[in-house]
Order: structure tokens, then sequence, then C-alpha cells
């Protein structure tokens, strides 16, 4: 899984501009962490976005947040932007102990936006709380590249 995040980063050192994210904006890609798997994300407008997720780990975990978007928390460099988010979601899926689950998603997370590649890394901490026979919260941390279309 590290070899095809190293490939994604070397593939978006060729490819065109990035333009400032807005509506209808998509974007696509891989998240290495609690929930590896498939990431997307849909711009709602220029500060607010849904993502969507499939993770592959120990079971099997769809997700989806809203997601709030704002620069004026870090310091921005000269080139690309460093958003901070904050979010709330929800999650299903199936549990370790072979039952269906269902959680509540808190998500706080940075992104950098690469300035001359359609590229996002973000890393996410995710705070859950399980609804099930077994119940339980847990922190879910994420790493993650989305290549915008």
């Amino acid at each position: 899984m590290k070899t095809l995040m190293v490939l994604a980063c070397l593939f978006a050192l060729g490819v065109g501009p990035l333009q400032a994210q807005k509506a209808g904006d998509f974007g696509a890609g891989i998240v290495l962490g609690n929930q590896t798997g498939a990431t997307a994300k849909f711009w709602l407008d220029g500060s607010k976005a849904l993502d969507a997720g499939l993770g592959f780990n120990d079971n099997l975990t769809l997700y989806g947040d809203y997601l709030w978007h704002s620069l004026r928390v870090f310091p921005q460099p000269e080139a690309g932007k460093i958003p901070a988010y904050i979010g709330l979601g929800a999650q299903i899926g199936n549990s370790s102990h072979n039952d269906s689950s269902f959680g509540l998603r808190a998500v706080a997370g940075v992104a950098y936006w690469l300035p001359r590649n359609p590229l996002e890394i973000f890393l996410e901490l995710v705070p859950v709380v399980h609804f099930s026979n077994h119940g339980g919260t847990d922190i879910n941390m994420d790493l993650g590249l989305r290549y915008y279309f």
C-alpha cells in the first residue's frame, strides 16, 4: 500500500494546475489508517464538502461526512493551501463480532492542496461512537490522498 501512495505522488507531479475548490469539484483517492480503503470528496461550495469512503481493514466500513473547511487556522504557505476542517458523519459496517454496527463520527482534519497539481493530501482524527450490541467508542486516525478530476 505504501508503494501505491508513492506512485500516486509521483504521478501527481506531472499533472495540470489545481483550480480553487468550488461547487461541483470531485476528488477520489486512497486513505491509510483505521479506515484503509477508498475515499471520495464532492465540494458543495468553497468551504463545504461531502466526503465518503469504504474501509477494508479488519471489517468492511462505509462512511460519509459533511465537512466545513477554514483557511484561517494555520499560516498559509507561499504556494498551495493548508486548510483545517471539521465535520460530522455516520458509518455502517461489519464489526469484529460479525454483526452490523452503526456509528456517529466527528471529524477533525488538516489538508495540503498542492499549488500546481489537482491533489489533496490530508490527515484526519475521527472519534466514533458505536451503536450496536457491543457499543463503545474509538478514535480513528487516517492519512489520505485525493486526485481532483
